[in-house]
């Protein structure tokens, strides 16, 4: 967004999800899977559960960090099954930039923009 733009405010926020990646590859499948809802659960699966969650939550965490040494004006909230990082003062696309930058994939994340009026009409 233009930084010069004086009638409109970018809220930008960023979605990890703990347990799913917006899209899985192919012969990937989610953890979850094979133990919510299920019956004879193998051990497997649960190491399986536990890797996936080791290394997707040190992603978030690293992704939290590159954002955050960026820009101090994020507002951080966590929920059941994801953290939040929302603002309304840093460019979505300086942020994306920054964890492309960085490694990270579009799959990781889930970005919503939303943009209100300052005042008057468009």
């Amino acid at each position: 967004m233009d930084e010069k733009n004086i009638t409109c405010i970018q809220k930008v926020k960023f979605i990890f999800d703990f347990f799913e990646k917006r899209e899985w590859g192919q012969g990937e499948e989610p953890p979850l899977k094979s133990i919510v809802k299920s019956s004879g659960i193998e051990p497997a699966a649960v190491a399986d559960l536990s890797r996936f969650l080791h290394n997707r939550l040190d992603r978030i965490a690293k992704m939290m960090e590159i954002l955050m040494s960026a820009h101090d004006g994020w507002a951080t909230s966590g929920k059941r099954d994801k953290i939040l990082l929302e603002t309304s003062t840093y460019d979505f696309n300086d942020a994306l930039k920054l964890l492309k930058d960085n490694g990270f994939n579009d799959d990781e994340f889930v970005l919503k923009v939303e943009y209100e009026r300052k005042w008057g009409l468009l």
